[in-house]
């Protein structure tokens, strides 16, 4: 029994609370209640001391024989956990912490891709209020109500997706409600979201606290400003990778474009569940732990995509050997230190979550490396790194298809491009990178370890140095590049003129930036030496399948 009330949240989740940790459901979950007698809703990963240090690994492995008793098997289904939970939570609702309304846990919820299209329609305008709280039947009922029958016609085009295909439903109110409840939102569609996201098992229940009416004020880590960060396409620049960066975006605009890629299933397919095509192009190895971005991606589902996050497994791992056998360089220069010492000690989940933990301190390293490098005005060294070349071909791939859920083609015909859409692409690239890198040390909640000792500061300080030196050669593009910059709102044109002229400075200067990378080379070698003594450490062995990676 119960014997304290919570000192947190709404009255409505406390009750809630209660009820959820005596549900039978739930029995046998570890810990749940703390030494005072209150709840321990909460199981964070990072508790390093304590009676219950232990306790989210502990429910776990809860959740791990749960999903077993269900018939999901946690080895081979990446959202085996949150499949878990929402099978076996026993309301398919739950209140906010914050507010403490209640929201279904199912996608029923209108989302900014839905709002966008519904504010094109001739008959809406701003009298007409909308809500992100609003179940998405209410929602058409009182569409139907204020605009007639109309309506109708316009539904398909407003929920249509790539991957649900909207068969033909009688222009009726309760035919369309009986569609979405029973066959759409079941399938999770882009243009809705849950009331609550899945998080076990720091979460009791599995389940966010702060509901959708308010976890963009509540969480910090999800406030807009902060979100829109992660959903822009400064993803594939933000963490300076290597990498022919012009082929791999070409090649993933062909797998969301090119007829060949359409019904090709899942990499997960076998596994069973819900796959919906087309796929979407997944990177092998992620490009935020320090893998190139390269023209080579595994066909995965938009469930099986967001779900694999910021991480590795085991088969990830086995395939990235099995590029580099082939001759393919599949890690950045600032992480293959620590990829080389331990990417054959990754042959099943756990190892592999754990050496992708590795790799993010080694990233959270690299870009504090980068960091000081820009606060010293070296703009022109760190342009150096940012393979602009790249810009200056066009592309075909010959014999482009999909062999074992794997992108595939035969040559990569390169031509130099002579229209103005290089200058184009370098200009997005230098912009996006350099206010990537200001943003990445501006963000809240990111868990940032990095790595340092006496030798590698001793390296950085000699490659310091020896840009300190070049300031002869570098100065005046240097202020220019800073110039540009520093502006909140950035000259398109200014950035345009640079791109154009930037490159062959560092042509002509490329032997100079490559003696001084070498003192940043042996620093990051040293990094990936002090990481793979930390390999049995709590950091990363207390890791887990689904842990978000940041």
């Amino acid at each position: 029994m119960i014997k304290k009330k919570p000192k947190y949240g709404d009255d409505a989740f406390l009750k809630y609370a209660k009820v959820i940790v005596e549900h039978p459901n739930y029995i046998g979950m570890p810990d749940p209640i703390g030494e005072r007698g209150e709840i321990q809703w909460e199981a964070p990963s990072n508790r390093k001391s304590g009676k219950f240090k232990d306790t989210h690994h502990r429910r776990r492995e809860w959740w791990r024989q749960k999903a077993i008793s269900l018939g999901i098997d946690p080895a081979s289904d990446s959202t085996w956990i949150s499949k878990t939970a929402k099978m076996i939570h026993p309301f398919g609702s739950k209140p906010c912490k914050t507010c403490g309304k209640e929201l279904n846990i199912a996608y029923c919820y209108p989302n900014e891709h839905f709002f966008k299209r519904l504010k094109k329609l001739a008959y809406i305008d701003d009298t007409f209020e909308v809500s992100e709280v609003e179940h998405i039947c209410d929602l058409i009922a009182r569409m139907e109500k204020h605009f007639g029958n109309r309506i109708f016609a316009d539904l398909p085009n407003l929920l249509a997706t790539s991957s649900i295909n909207i068969p033909p439903v009688e222009n009726s109110l309760k035919s369309w409600q009986h569609f979405l409840t029973r066959t759409y939102i079941p399938q999770e569609p882009r243009m809705l979201s849950p009331g609550a996201m899945s998080n076990p098992p720091d979460r009791f229940d599995g389940f966010h606290s702060f509901n959708r009416c308010c976890r963009a004020t509540s969480d910090t880590g999800r406030s807009k400003e902060n979100l829109k960060t992660y959903v822009t396409d400064r993803r594939v620049f933000e963490y300076w990778v290597d990498g022919d960066w012009v082929a791999a975006d070409r090649l993933m605009g062909q797998v969301r474009s090119n007829a060949i890629f359409e019904k090709e299933e899942c990499f997960n397919a076998q596994q069973g569940g819900v796959h919906p095509i087309p796929c979407q192009a997944d990177h092998i190895g992620p490009i935020s732990l320090g893998f190139t971005h390269r023209p080579q991606f595994q066909l995965l589902c938009k469930i099986c995509n967001s779900g694999k996050n910021n991480r590795m497994y085991a088969s990830d791992v086995a395939l990235l050997k099995e590029s580099e056998a082939g001759g393919e360089k599949v890690i950045s220069w600032f992480a293959t230190q620590i990829w080389d010492l331990r990417k054959n000690s990754a042959t099943n989940t756990e190892t592999s979550i754990r050496l992708s933990k590795l790799l993010r301190d080694n990233r959270h390293t690299y870009m504090s490396l980068l960091k000081r490098i820009l606060d010293e005005n070296h703009h022109t060294f760190l342009a150096s790194l940012l393979y602009l070349e790249a810009a200056d071909f066009d592309l075909e791939f010959v014999k482009l298809r999909a062999e074992n859920h794997i992108t595939k083609y035969d040559q990569l015909l390169r031509s130099s491009r002579t229209t103005k859409y290089a200058v184009e692409q370098k200009s997005r690239r230098i912009r996006i990178a350099f206010s990537s890198l200001a943003e990445y040390h501006r963000k809240e909640n990111r868990s940032a370890y990095v790595i340092s000792n006496a030798r590698i500061e001793e390296e950085i300080a000699r490659g310091l140095a020896e840009l300190q030196t070049a300031k002869s050669i570098t100065l005046d593009l240097d202020k220019q590049i800073g110039k540009i910059l520093e502006d909140k709102n950035i000259s398109e044109e200014d950035l345009r003129t640079l791109a154009s002229t930037l490159p062959k400075v560092l042509t002509s200067h490329s032997k100079t930036f490559a003696s001084i990378r070498t003192h940043f080379e042996n620093a990051m070698t040293e990094v990936g030496n002090e990481l793979n003594k930390m390999w049995d450490d709590d950091r990363y062995v207390r890791s887990a399948p689904d842990e978000i990676i940041e």
